[in-house]
This record gives structure tokens, sequence and C-alpha cells, in this order.
């Protein structure tokens, strides 16, 4: 029988705060099509699982502002860890706005199924191939072992650095790197496609080239993606490859 009492309940809690941190921004654990009570649940099998083996020797603090401050200390690294591999996703969505201005879909927009809201449909595509992805690749089980080795490297009372927030600005800064790779080869054929029309405008005259560059703009954009469709699979798997050192280096 477990014993209900606060030495048991402080030190399950912290790890269960620190993982709903966690789970509130990480890849498809956050997707609003998961059921909040499931993602409570799972939470709170893992904090359970693991509580004894990564806080074994934690010692209880005696003021109750300590406590809280280690409970918000929790969650906190749970959401920057959670927030390193959501980047990814992040840079995608960047991405296929960017692709969207680039082809004219601009205006097409679509509810994304994940996040419930409103998206294009290259945003969409690229950010359920991401999803897909992380599952396949098994990037969710390799991020839970490094949430789990996150305690050896980051107690509940160990102190961020500046060296901490300088890591997340560089993470940060990957994301519009790795948008741009992306998104780069759609915008220079998009280029090409309207100077070609620029050029078949001033050539003629009385053709509408401002109608007829829309179809063909889309066509070419969408053959295109098609093709650097396996392209862009291997850089997002690359990506998640790198996304649990990621989430530790920012702990060191």
């Amino acid at each position: 029988m477990i014993p209900l009492d606060f030495s048991w309940l402080f030190p399950n809690f912290l790890v269960f705060t620190r993982i709903t941190g966690f789970f509130s921004i990480l890849p498809v654990f956050s997707a609003q099509l998961i059921p909040r009570p499931l993602r409570v649940a799972i939470a709170f099998l893992i904090a359970i699982s693991i509580s004894d083996i990564v806080l074994n020797g934690y010692i209880i603090p005696n003021e109750w502002l300590q406590s809280a401050y280690q409970i918000f200390h929790e969650f906190v690294t749970g959401f920057m860890m959670g927030l390193m591999v959501r980047i990814v996703l992040y840079a995608l969505e960047v991405a296929g706005e960017f692709i969207s201005i680039s082809i004219g879909l601009s205006l097409s927009s679509q509810i994304d199924p994940f996040t419930r809201d409103r998206a294009t449909p290259p945003n969409i595509m690229l950010v359920s191939l991401a999803t897909v992805l992380f599952l396949t690749t098994n990037s969710h089980l390799w991020c839970l072992a490094g949430f789990i080795r996150s305690y050896e490297i980051f107690s509940p009372t160990s102190v961020y650095t500046i060296g901490s927030l300088e890591q997340v600005l560089i993470l940060t800064k990957n994301l519009f790197l790795i948008a741009i790779q992306i998104c780069a080869p759609l915008m220079a054929i998009s280029f090409v496609v309207n100077l070609c029309f620029a050029t078949l405008g001033r050539a003629a005259p009385s053709l509408n080239v401002f109608l007829l560059s829309f179809p063909v703009q889309i066509l070419v954009g969408m053959f295109i993606l098609a093709l650097l469709f396996i392209v862009i699979a291997n850089q997002i798997a690359n990506q998640y490859y790198l996304a649990p050192e990621n989430m530790l280096s920012i702990l060191r």
C-alpha cells in the first residue's frame, strides 16, 4: 500500500509539475485532439513511476515559500524543455506561411486539426508531416528519456544561469534558419515564375498576366513542394534527432 504522507506526495507532485509543463507544449501530447484528462492521467502515471528514481535522496524544504518556488521552478523547467522540441513545429509553421505567400495560397485558410486554429494548406501539411514523423521516428520516446535524464543535470534545487538563456536564444534563432531552409526553394521558384510573367507582360501587353500567373504559380509551387517532400521529411527527422540534446542543453 502506498503511504499517503507529505514526504511521499511532495516529491511526486514536483515530478508531476515538471512533466505537466513538458506535456503542455510538447508536440502530439499538447494537441487539442487529445483530451485533457488523458494528458493529466499520462503525466500522473509517469510521475508515479519515476519519482522514486529521479528524486532519490531529495530533501523536502521546511518553508512553504521555498516549496512554492520549487513547484514554479519545476513547471518552468518542463515547459522550457518542451519548448525546445516544439521549436521544430514553430519553424514549420513559419515556413508554411512563407510558402503560402510565395505560391498564392495565403487566403485559402482551413482549420488545423491539431491546433483548431485557421492555417493555410501548406502549413497544415507540414505540421501534419512533422506530427507523424514525431511518432514514427520514436522521437517521443527519446524525448521522454531525455526528460528522465534531466533530473541528473537539473534538480529541483538547481538555478538557471546566463548560459541557459544564451542557449535558448541560440536555439530560437535556429527556428528561422530551419524555416528558411525549408521554404527557400519555393520562394526561389516563385520569384522565377513571377519574373517570367513580368517579362511576358512586357512582351505581350494585351495578355492579362496578373490573372494567368495565379494558377501557374500554384501548380508549379505544389509540384516543387511534392518533389521536395522527402527532403523536407529528412530535415524534420534530423531536427527531431537533435531535440533531446537541445532540451537538455538549456539546463547545463
